[in-house]
């Protein structure tokens, strides 16, 4: 988990939304979700992600209650924003009619929320429409120069759309991980229990991943996604990575994962697209410990760890330790690689942009009188051509006519996704 809230500033409180500066009590939030009148009281205990909820609205609550003044840590706004992360996880499922969650615990659910956002806005400074953007900004990891190199540099990368990454979104039930049957087309809406071994050896390019592994990522709003990672070929944007499922935008984490028949072995943070540090692992700790998933059970470990440990080792590593190192925020990769950011893949993409730019105007040129006027013959017979002509290279007119038929939409829509890329490498 990044940590750069370490050199969150503390003054001018006044001017932000200070209408919450207390959550409510663990009590109140469990009398408000109380579903005992219709259900005997039964069910709660079987949530995890209530469970979550609870354990860090309780966390909060001791600190508040031992701070007088009001003002959490950075530890403590560590701990805020996973209550944050987890009461969106219940409204995404209860948007789905997910069975995980009890949508008559709804009220009491946005209830909770509402005052983590306003809380958090007035911890932070900021406005309330602005937490979104800071939370993105601190606690996901966008695509290393690597991950931008590949994609779009390169253009090897298949970006799914929405409705097209579904199949590879991962269900979790009773902490065992299901996928969809993809690969079989009469069967590719079936849930099986996931064998990540089958799926990369099957149908994946050798010597890209781990071995038994496939590559995942967890996306904001905590669903899972994984499957084959492919080499893609340069120009084709064929190629599997862990940035296809959401488009190269920001992720919660991303490496590696081995499960077998549905339970989870071991996963890391072995992605070149996005390369995580290791605090990002308790994001993925967190949504697998809330789906029921025993941290226990399975291994994990991070880019040049000597061996791997339990995930309720790592956890504890993560909340009492490493966490506060200041400077793991910041990724494997962009630690030693960001000035390309500003230079090396920020200009390649600019002079795309420059070349389009070019090329439209080209374009838009034949016709006019800027065209038509330049043409002249000259005394050797030969077809002179204008001066928009001539420096773009178009000597003849057969090469000018196969300018002309260029797709001139096409390279706008292409501009102006370079155009958005590059506005966020910095």
């Amino acid at each position: 988990m990044p940590i750069k809230i370490l050199s969150m500033k503390k003054n001018n409180k006044a001017t932000v939304n200070a209408s919450c500066k207390q959550l409510m009590s663990l009590a109140s939030f469990k009398s408000s979700t109380d579903l005992s009148v219709l259900f005997g009281g039964k069910r709660r205990k079987n949530s995890k992600l209530l469970k979550f909820i609870e354990s860090k609205l309780e966390t909060i609550n001791k600190v508040q209650i031992e701070n007088s003044n009001g003002d959490l840590g950075p530890d403590s706004i560590l701990v805020l924003a996973e209550l944050y992360y987890a009461l969106d996880r219940w409204q995404v499922l209860a948007g789905n009619n997910d069975s995980a969650v009890n949508t008559r615990r709804t009220k009491g659910i946005e209830g909770l929320y509402a005052q983590v956002v306003k809380l958090l806005s007035y911890q932070l400074q900021i406005p309330i429409n602005q937490l979104p953007n800071w939370l993105t900004e601190n606690f996901t990891v966008g695509m290393t120069d690597h991950g931008y190199e590949v994609d779009y540099q390169n253009r090897s990368a298949l970006y799914y759309k929405e409705q097209d990454r579904e199949v590879y979104r991962l269900k979790i039930v009773n902490g065992v991980i299901k996928q969809k049957q993809w690969w079989a087309a009469s069967k590719k809406d079936k849930w099986v229990n996931m064998n990540t071994e089958f799926i990369q050896t099957k149908h994946g390019s050798p010597g890209t991943i781990k071995d038994k592994h496939c590559g995942y990522v967890l996306s904001v709003v905590g669903d899972f996604y994984s499957g084959p990672h492919k080499s893609g070929t340069l120009g084709k944007h064929d190629g599997q990575y862990h940035s296809s499922y959401m488009g190269g935008r920001p992720v919660l984490c991303a490496g590696e994962i081995q499960v077998v028949n549905g339970r989870v072995k071991h996963l890391n943070t072995g992605s070149g697209h996005y390369g995580p540090a290791k605090g990002y692992l308790l994001n993925v700790i967190n949504a697998l410990t809330v789906s029921g998933v025993s941290e226990t059970s399975y291994k994990v470990s991070y880019h040049g760890a000597p061996s791997a440990v339990s995930a309720a080792a790592m956890r504890k590593r993560l909340e009492t330790v490493d966490v506060k190192v200041g400077g793991d925020d910041v990724s494997h990769l962009k630690s030693t690689k960001a000035a390309k950011y500003n230079n090396g893949v920020k200009a390649g993409l600019v002079a795309r942009m420059n070349k389009i730019t070019a090329e439209l105007a080209v374009i838009a040129h034949f016709g006019t009188s800027d065209h038509t006027d330049g043409i002249k013959r000259t005394n050797r017979g030969r077809r002179a051509v204008c001066a928009i002509c001539s420096k773009a290279g178009l000597d003849g007119q057969m090469q000018q006519d196969r300018f002309k038929k260029r797709n001139a939409e096409a390279l706008r829509l292409e501009f102006e996704k370079l155009e958005k890329i590059v506005a966020r490498i910095k």
